[in-house]
């Protein structure tokens, strides 16, 4: 983690931090000229070759519970080094590697702290390390991914470091290409919990589909349903073909434009 520590005093190696339990180590060739004792310094902390707490003003590509595409530098007996962007190369072993990594190829990895060796390590099998269940995401919204897979029908990516999200070709209007970070926006919350995702913000009508269906069939039953936050999905799929996740984010959208009041067990119109 880039973090904030005192320099606790100087030394012909550099200068030794406050790192709680232990003193970490900033090499002379990170220290800034301006550096004094008791003064801060933002650094990157991680383990050396021989297992001991050194610090860097570099900035990794990226740090724990983060997602990035990463050059292989190196292949050994053990696994394969990463060029991470700081001096020491991000371990991935040949556990973690979804398929077996080559020299000069490059790969999505998900950075994360190993509970056995308490050492910052990769994994290419991201599926382990993204959450398999979404937040409440409002279309519309827009989101940071990247790009990590091309399949048939469009380009998998990662979203926010933490979950996965689909950009169909359909909905590509230029070339894309693995690794590329970019913004895109939120089309809806699939059933798998999964987000499908539009790189231009969407229109009104394109956001609104799903609560504009549900204006309609309130519109064709007199304005008021017998459903609200507290009827069962069953019910609720009953009356309008919706699972519970999706009457809810449309009945959300119709709640912000002031067009109806939702009640425990109604929906009607303003």
């Amino acid at each position: 983690m880039y973090q904030s520590l005192r320099i606790v005093r100087l030394a012909p190696p550099g200068a030794y931090l406050d790192g709680g339990s232990e003193e970490i180590l900033l090499p002379n060739r990170y220290l800034p000229k301006e550096c004094v004792v008791d003064s801060f310094v933002e650094v990157f902390v991680y383990h050396d070759n021989e297992g001991r707490l050194v610090a860097t003003t570099l900035k990794p590509l990226a740090q724990v519970s983060e997602v990035a595409f990463l050059k292989v530098n190196m292949v050994t007996n053990h696994g394969a080094f990463l060029d991470w962007g700081i001096h020491r190369d991000l371990f991935v072993p040949f556990s973690e590697q979804r398929e077996k990594m080559q020299e000069g190829y490059s790969y999505p990895v998900a950075v994360y702290i190993d509970h056995v060796s308490g050492r910052i390590v990769g994994s290419s099998k991201l599926s382990k390390h993204i959450a398999q269940q979404l937040p409440d995401f409002e279309p519309g919204k827009a989101v940071d991914i990247l790009f990590v897979e091309a399949i048939s029908v469009g380009y998998r990516a990662v979203v926010n470091n933490h979950y996965w999200g689909l950009v169909y070709n359909s909905d590509l209007d230029r070339a894309v290409h693995l690794g590329e970070r970019t913004t895109a926006y939120v089309i809806r919350v699939r059933e798998d919990d999964r987000l499908d995702l539009s790189l231009t913000p969407l229109g009104m009508e394109r956001l609104e589909e799903g609560a504009q269906k549900l204006l309609s069939l309130l519109r064709n039953r007199g304005g008021e349903l017998p459903i609200g936050d507290k009827s069962s999905p069953e019910e609720i799929e009953r009356l309008t073909g919706y699972s519970k996740k999706v009457f809810k984010r449309s009945a959300g959208i119709l709640y912000k434009q002031r067009l109806v009041a939702i009640e425990s067990f109604k929906l009607k119109l303003l």
